[in-house]
């Protein structure tokens, strides 16, 4: 008969008071005015590992007492069989010391990491993070229920597909495992066992989750990781898994707001208007926001996503240097960008614009030409980040062949932290200025100030996020940032990390 297998899911603890968010894709070191994302994919992990056991899933971004000492303490308690401590790449140093803690206390129990970092470098995530035992490569799904199922059984854990592993003092990788073909048999998220009510949206102060709508993208952006995560070929849930996780989300949890995750909603429109319609006819009260490109979208379908309960849509507008899309392989029009925008304003969506500072063909005109480009968007919101060269993007291997990256370290690879990539046309540091020139200039316009104000007298209740907005806004522009204090010291000595398993 199979053990019943005790596993903790653990969101590490925070670095001093910066938190960080490990969700796929999007790894990046936050402050307190951002919002806190639930970890959906640990949480799915908590489902698969129900079946087999009781779990213990624990989120230090949002739990009251998380320091290490705590979190050991509890892990001891529940004395569990296995252990999954998630983890990204700013934060890779402070979870692998996490994970190698939890092992002490736990000798029994094998530390189990995934998610981009360990795809992203294979079994070379292992030799850097040694507090794990196991890594996951690739969607960790399916190979974390195969894992758990052979602990159940008494089985060898490795070799596996889709698994690295440590045995006679190195490290070995089992064979690629293929992506999941239909999403529809991912299990749904364990978000009950989660402080759901800690997940807050800066916009409006009312709590949210992330809902799973579809994975991969086929375009060649140089600088993305998720079609090396996710794949390049779109994979969607179908539209009556959506409609049941929203459903429970709402009986179950009391949620009403809602990030569609995934990388181009409108990416297969006849799908996108299915779900909208969909939507419309369950007549529910919520919001959502989701994410797309700018030459994917029309007005007829951002009028119906309005009618559905879309409330914000970004976009992926990068730069506003043609030269600099092109290079990156966006294939987007700088014209379609601004189309795009005022559509949104006419039907009544607000968006928020991504920028990325740093790539090749930057220089301090195409920064101040971006600044001037966002605020005559008319955007409501902007998010900016530095270009970072991750192994395995077109990007990366372009930044390792030309010698440009500054830091040795992969704690140092954060598009939320210091730029650690010099293209010649503009150091790092104007990268790290740009940002925060950006966002001092969008944010500290009286016409935007003028409509917080006017928000704040119709929802006094979002106070605490305003003052959370100032905090952040003096980190931005005149403080450090969220990453490590010396990153700007090492990235003008280190060179790049010497070998990529790509």
């Amino acid at each position: 008969m199979p053990k019943r297998i005790r596993t903790v899911l653990l969101n590490p603890p925070p670095i001093g008071d910066v938190r960080f968010i490990r969700e796929g894709r999007c790894m990046q070191s936050i402050d307190s005015w951002a919002a806190i994302w639930p970890p959906l994919t640990l949480a799915i992990l908590a489902s698969i590992a129900r079946k087999y056991g009781e779990v213990d899933l624990f989120d230090c971004n949002v739990e009251d007492d998380s320091g290490l000492e705590s979190v050991l303490a509890r892990v001891r308690r529940f004395a569990p069989d296995l252990v999954v401590v998630n983890n990204s790449f700013p934060s890779i140093e402070a979870d692998s010391a996490c994970a190698a803690a939890i092992r002490r206390a736990c000798p029994n129990a094998p530390v189990v990491g995934y998610g981009v970092f360990f795809t992203l470098l294979e079994g070379q995530a292992l030799e850097t993070a040694t507090g794990y035992d196991l890594g996951i490569v690739g969607e960790p799904e399916v190979t974390f229920e195969e894992l758990i199922s052979r602990l159940a059984e008494g089985k060898p854990l490795y070799p596996m597909a889709g698994l690295a592993w440590r045995t006679e003092g190195r490290v070995e990788s089992g064979p690629p495992r293929g992506l999941i073909a239909d999403l529809d048999h991912v299990p749904v998220a364990a978000r009950e066992l989660l402080r759901n009510d800690r997940y807050v949206l800066p916009h409006n102060g009312r709590p949210f989750t992330l809902i799973n709508v579809a994975r991969g993208c086929p375009y060649p952006c140089t600088f993305c990781i998720a079609p090396v995560y996710y794949g390049k070929k779109l994979r969607k849930h179908s539209i009556d898994y959506v409609l049941a996780e929203l459903e429970r989300c709402q009986k179950e949890l009391g949620l009403r707001d809602f990030l569609f995750w995934e990388e181009v909603f409108s990416l297969d429109r006849e799908y996108g208007v299915a779900l909208c319609e969909a939507l419309l006819r369950k007549g529910w009260d919520i919001s959502w926001a989701t994410t797309t490109r700018a030459d994917k979208v029309d007005e007829e379908l951002l009028r119906l996503m309005k009618r559905a309960g879309c409330m914000l849509l970004g976009l992926g507008i990068e730069t506003a240097s043609q030269e600099i899309l092109d290079g990156a392989r966006k294939g987007v029009r700088v014209e379609q960008v601004r189309a795009a925008v005022a559509m949104c304003r006419r039907v009544g969506l607000k968006t928020m614009g991504h920028f990325i500072f740093g790539l090749p063909g930057e220089t301090p005109r195409t920064v101040e030409r971006t600044i001037d480009y966002a605020i005559e968007l008319g955007l409501d919101y902007v998010q900016c980040y530095c270009a970072v060269p991750y192994p395995k993007t077109p990007l990366g291997e372009q930044a390792r062949e030309q010698g440009w990256i500054r830091s040795a370290r992969w704690a140092d690879f954060d598009f939320g932290g210091f730029s650690i990539m010099d293209v010649g046309s503009i150091a790092p540091a104007g990268v790290d200025h740009a940002r925060k020139e950006m966002f001092r200039r969008f944010y500290l316009r009286p016409s935007f100030l003028a409509r917080q104000v006017a928000m704040l007298l119709a929802r006094p209740r979002q106070l605490l996020q305003a003052s959370r907005f100032l905090r952040w806004m003096g980190q931005a522009r005149w403080g450090s940032g969220s990453a490590p204090a010396d990153a700007r010291a090492r990235r003008g000595a280190d060179p790049a990390p010497a070998e990529w398993k790509v």
